[in-house]
């Protein structure tokens, strides 16, 4: 098990603790770190039953009162609408600011949840329990939340920072090759803005981490060593004031191929691998690469994931 911790520009701090099989500790450590007795957990309605029940279980071991808020309109439905429903929910039994919110899912679910607790009585504490690779590397760690506007995705949100987060990499093991696809996005980034090693180790074993042949310890190494990039990023740029925007690699595009499908072609980090092939493609017309060859292994290790882009 590994721990990487946080801090925040308000003086904040929190831990993003990684571990295999680690999920029932959860309810201890939130009462490690002081959270109040109600709890609403958020929880993504395509998981496996039994995952939102060992969740909810380890909740109430540890005390807590868990209201179980099931999530089931994914990314297009990411909106205020949502918003106001979950928070309805909790409102209707009887939460106040002594409340909490779990969210249990992937970066959708994050997204939302937090947004949830940054706005529900001006805001309670949240803890990210992620069961994606794109959540657990990326979209649960920062303290970024958002719905989605009409006219563009994540337009309204919150920087609203985690209690805790707890990745269990064993929930991994239960992901449809897709969406193993998706999430590796964010693996792939960060191995283009900024780690060689890691590179190069998706280089020689992209295929085994696609189809989970990674054993526990290796599997437990690359979620961490993700979690660590952008642990050290957004703790040097909480605010994305400068350095935080290279996390964006590859999203500009991304998002707005995601925006004209309507949400409905492209998982994300499908979107977000297109954009990436776009934006590697800009900088050779502005002649940014180091060399063709340097462009040539950015392209083809995207392209082992199953995405194509046509060039003319």
């Amino acid at each position: 098990m590994n721990a990487i911790r946080i801090n925040s520009a308000h003086g904040d701090s929190y831990e993003v603790v990684v571990g295999h099989d680690i999920l029932p500790s959860l309810g201890q450590r939130c009462r490690g770190i002081g959270l109040g007795d109600r709890c609403a957990l958020i929880a993504d309605a395509a998981l496996p039953e039994t995952l939102a029940n060992a969740t909810a279980a380890s909740l109430r071991q540890a005390g807590f009162e868990v209201l179980v808020i099931p999530y089931a309109a994914g990314e297009g439905g990411k909106n205020l609408a949502s918003v106001e429903q979950l928070i309805g929910h909790m409102l209707k039994a009887g939460y106040d600011r002594g409340a909490w919110v779990a969210a249990l899912g992937g970066g959708v679910v994050g997204d939302l949840a937090g947004f949830v607790a940054a706005t529900f009585l001006r805001g309670v504490d949240v803890v990210q329990v992620p069961t994606t690779i794109l959540a657990q590397v990326d979209a649960s760690i920062g303290g970024k939340t958002a719905v989605n506007h009409s006219l563009g995705k994540n337009l309204i949100g919150a920087f609203h920072p985690p209690r805790l987060v707890l990745t269990d990499t064993g929930a991994l093991r239960s992901l449809p090759t897709p969406e193993v696809v998706s999430g590796l996005a964010e693996v792939v980034k960060h191995g283009i803005i900024g780690d060689v090693e890691l590179f190069a180790f998706l280089e020689a074993r992209i295929e085994d981490v696609v189809h989970m042949k990674l054993d526990a310890d290796e599997l437990d190494w690359l979620i961490t060593r993700n979690a660590q990039i952008k642990a050290d990023v957004v703790s040097a740029d909480e605010r994305e004031g400068g350095l935080r925007a290279i996390l964006n690699y590859g999203h500009t595009i991304g998002h707005a191929i995601e925006a004209a499908t309507a949400y409905k072609r492209y998982r994300h980090g499908e979107a977000v691998l297109l954009g990436m092939i776009a934006a590697g493609d800009l900088s050779a017309r502005r002649g940014l690469w180091t060399s063709a060859a340097e462009h040539a292994r950015h392209d083809a290790l995207i392209e082992r994931l199953g995405i194509r882009c046509c060039r003319r």
